[in-house]
């Protein structure tokens, strides 16, 4: 084993020289000669865009980690909007917003940036990419001069936000035929040169309106094998490291040179009931099982602190967040509770199998997961036998995908991840997750008192209102159980500070290099 690790790091060192040109000690004596400074960015398969069209599938949301490319707006480590390519805004109904662009922004090609080029862009990417118009259900866009206006065919008070998306990421859509092969953008940093899914270069955009990059070039590697890369990380190959396996974890704590640095982002992890399943009908059952999940031991221990246990909905550090002014049901690990509980409920084990029951009926089910989430997967043998103690049998399937299997309700449980929102507007998640028909409410959960809420968050403008309506929303939740969400999970980089001057990890997940980064 040791024999074929060693071959497999070879290979990729060897692979890293063909690609830099360079070994790592011959990289850092040009460096210094040339006085450039470049940074290598490593991850096992964050960097995944296979073309440059950022209005094609989810393409700008990796597009826009690189440096490469921006929207009108940028996201706080709060998640609040800020304006970027945007100088000012306004709106006086909530329906049609005036948005004042900056002057000083060019795209790559060298062409200025103006209401009309963002109106084709915007327009063009209503017509490639579907998900547009459910994102953003604009009516009409015009320009003039500098100023955009977007009119929408509903009330949305939180257009910022929304436009904080990369689906919305501002390119020259009359500079390019072919925008999969070139796409000229309005970024720090260019890209040069492209290997999807195994490397891929940016230089300085010497144009950039904003502050000037700190970087000469930034390089992109992919390497899979989660040793090979955290080898390649320790022995200098890569400066950053994005984002950090839970497995490696361990080694790179131990290795003073290297810093690990983490936010809390919008992804949670949860587990689904399936409203429709006999023996989940009784809340009682679902309230036990939330009990019997150690979210401190599965966030510190399974996670290695890659995680933040969690007992409401949302994460603490938003305002409408955690469970403060709340009534949660559950807020410790405690098994015992869960079999008092149950036998309260009237579960009892007539026959002597060990297996709690209620008229005719175990406490029996089956619980589906990705294969691919192998932290989830160690909390589900965790939980199995937590169960198991408490009279319930756990079965566990796991597979490549569950798509087919929720759909179709062929589920009693399923364990999943989810981003709650990753421009800081929980509006889309609550709409097609815990609404009466949403797209993946797949468990079939239904409160018509949710339901008025998530229409009436849509339609709220006054910022501490809106934070209410969620926290009622969260209340619901955690009274009717369709859900355990039992952890948020954590966006972390590490860097190596020989190398790393400057680097700031955000929790948005959107902004991997900026022209903030800095090499020593």
């Amino acid at each position: 084993m040791k024999q074929r690790l060693l071959i497999l790091l070879l290979i990729v060192i060897v692979s890293a020289g063909m690609f830099t040109g360079c070994s790592n000690m011959e990289k850092e004596s040009i460096k210094d000669a040339s006085g450039e400074k470049t940074l290598v960015f490593g991850s096992v398969g964050y960097f995944c865009n296979e073309a440059w069209d950022t209005a094609s599938g989810w393409e700008g949301w990796y597009i826009g980690s690189y440096g490469v490319s921006e929207c009108l707006f940028r996201l706080n480590d709060a998640f609040e909007a800020q304006p970027w390519l945007v100088e000012s805004y306004s709106t006086g109904d909530n329906k049609t917003w005036k948005l004042r662009l900056r002057e000083d922004v060019l795209f790559h090609n060298g062409a200025k940036m103006t209401a009309d080029a963002v109106k084709k862009c915007f327009e063009r990417t209503l017509k490639v990419n579907g998900r547009a118009a459910e994102v953003l259900p604009v009516e009409r866009l015009e320009a003039e001069g500098q100023i955009l206006t977007i009119k929408l065919k509903e009330l949305n008070t939180t257009l910022p936000n929304d436009l904080c998306d990369p689906l919305w990421t501002v390119y020259d859509a009359e500079g390019s035929t072919d925008f999969a092969q070139k796409t000229y953008f309005t970024g720090p940093y260019i890209p040069t040169e492209f290997n999807p899914n195994i490397e891929l270069t940016v230089v300085k955009n010497e144009q950039y309106w904003g502050d000037t990059p700190k970087l000469d070039k930034a390089i992109f590697k992919t390497i899979t094998d989660v040793d090979a890369l955290t080898m390649a990380f320790q022995n200098g190959e890569i400066d950053i490291l994005v984002p950090v396996p839970e497995t490696s974890m361990p080694i790179i704590q131990r290795d003073s040179r290297l810093t690990i640095d983490g936010k809390i982002s919008m992804r949670v992890q949860f587990i689904r009931f399936n409203m429709n399943s006999p023996v989940f009908q009784d809340a009682a059952v679902r309230n036990a099982i939330s009990y019997c999940i150690d979210r401190e031991s599965y966030a510190q221990v399974i996670c290695g602190n890659t995680t933040a246990a969690s007992y409401g909905v949302f994460p603490e550090y938003l305002p409408y967040g955690g469970i403060k002014g709340i009534d949660s049901a559950v807020e410790r690990f405690d098994p015992e509770k869960a079999k008092q509980i149950l036998v309260n409920a009237g579960y009892m084990d007539t026959n002597g199998d060990g297996i709690l029951e209620k008229d005719g009926r175990e406490l029996s089910f089956k619980m589906i997961g990705l294969s691919t989430q192998k932290d989830i997967l160690e909390l589900s043998q965790v939980l199995q036998s937590q169960l198991s103690e408490i009279g319930i049998t756990l079965k566990v399937e796991t597979m490549e995908n569950i798509s087919d299997a929720r759909r179709s309700g062929q589920f009693d449980l399923s364990y999943e991840s989810y981003s709650m929102g990753g421009t800081g507007n929980p509006q889309g998640f609550i709409d097609f997750m815990f609404t009466t028909g949403g797209s993946n409410n797949f468990g079939k959960y239904s409160n018509a008192e949710v339901d008025m809420l998530a229409r009436k968050l849509r339609e709220t403008a006054d910022e501490e209102e809106k934070n209410q309506i969620i926290r009622s929303i969260t209340q619901h939740i955690l009274d009717d159980v369709p859900f355990i969400f039992f952890a948020h999970k954590k966006f972390t980089c590490a860097y190596n500070t020989d190398t790393v001057a400057y680097y700031h990890t955000q929790p948005s997940e959107f902004y991997i290099l900026d022209s903030s980064v800095e090499a020593k």
